[in-house]
């Protein structure tokens, strides 16, 4: 009986109430006897004692509360089928990214809202990313090492695309390359960006992501008004300057943002209006959705022995209503 495993065995110690629950209904059953033997006319079919009947309802209570502990013994095989969504990100990290309207940074914030979905995934999920800036690259394939996603997640900066500029084009056409066209119904784009759709483009490539039935969702970062960007130069902080010695300003487009999404029937979230957009996002939106169906098989676990109690606990019950005179009652 080493081997014997309990699925709430952490709840056992709860046993040790049941010399209060006994005491509690003895004291009422016997309560209500004496009031019977004072105020009553006497039974003439004999009665269960106080004490024997607090004694039975005490088991039937415990032997129930051990059948709910879901006592596990022996191995059995199990079929199981895992479920799960792919997830591609699709991260900006173009110099804009380093705005401070976001704190500490916009790029920081969207890593940060990532993270923060993680830990809510289930096990059939998979995760991608897509980084880009004037191009776009993949910085982690589809994979189920939530883990190991979230240690490369870290590695993330504005130097992992050298060219310039916000293509969101690019990022989605990565994306599209990353995407499995026959888990499309169930693989969903994630767009993090405070980018415009310059001429658009981003527009374009979403119509070939509708084609292959795949959903972007848009997430901005930062705000409509603005913010300068910090850079380190020489070792010190500066507001990043354009050719002509300005300071660039860089805003968030939401009606570009708002408009690739709804090519693929997708939604456009603001980063700004929530604390944790993505989580807010798969709750209401990527939950809900068809999950995919990747392995199936066997697996070995314990099985269920809950039928040992359970016999007592019948058998036990049958002479609580015998004794109790349930029928004429």
């Amino acid at each position: 009986m080493s081997d014997l495993e309990w699925t709430r065995g952490q709840l056992w110690p709860w046993l040790f109430l049941l010399p209060v629950v006994w005491a509690l209904l003895w004291l009422v059953l016997d309560r209500g006897r004496r009031a019977i033997a004072r105020y009553g006319a006497a039974s003439k079919a004999p009665l269960a004692t106080p004490l024997g009947r607090s004694f039975r309802l005490s088991m039937l209570l415990g032997l129930g509360f051990v059948c709910w502990l879901d006592p596990r013994w022996g191995e059995e095989a199990v079929s199981i089928e895992r479920r799960g969504l792919d997830m591609i990100f699709c991260l900006d990290t173009s110099r804009s990214m380093l705005a401070s309207d976001m704190a500490p940074t916009r790029l920081s914030r969207a890593i940060s809202d990532i993270q923060s979905v993680l830990p809510r995934l289930q096990g059939g999920d998979r995760v991608g990313l897509v980084v880009f800036a004037g191009e776009a690259r993949l910085q982690v394939p589809l994979t189920h090492d939530v883990d190991s996603f979230a240690g490369l997640l870290q590695e993330v900066d504005t130097d992992v695309v050298k060219t310039g500029g916000t293509d969101l084009s690019k990022a989605l056409r990565k994306a599209l390359e990353l995407a499995n066209p026959e888990d499309a119904a169930t693989t969903v784009v994630l767009l993090m960006t405070d980018g415009e759709d310059l001429a658009g483009a981003g527009q374009q490539a979403a119509s070939e992501l509708r084609d292959e039935d795949l959903t972007v969702y848009t997430i901005g970062y930062g705000s409509s008004l603005g913010s300068k960007i910090t850079v380190t130069q020489g070792g010190q902080q500066n507001f990043l300057r354009d050719r002509e010695g300005k300071e660039v300003v860089s805003a968030m487009d939401p009606e570009s943002l708002r408009k690739v999404a709804a090519v693929t029937g997708g939604e456009f979230v603001r980063a700004e209006a929530m604390v944790l957009p993505l989580v807010e996002l798969h709750q209401k939106r990527l939950v809900p959705m068809q999950k995919r169906a990747y392995d199936a098989g066997e697996e070995s676990g314990k099985q269920a022995r809950y039928q040992w109690v359970l016999l007592p606990l019948v058998i036990l019950l049958l002479l609580e209503v015998a004794f109790a005179q349930g029928r004429q009652r």
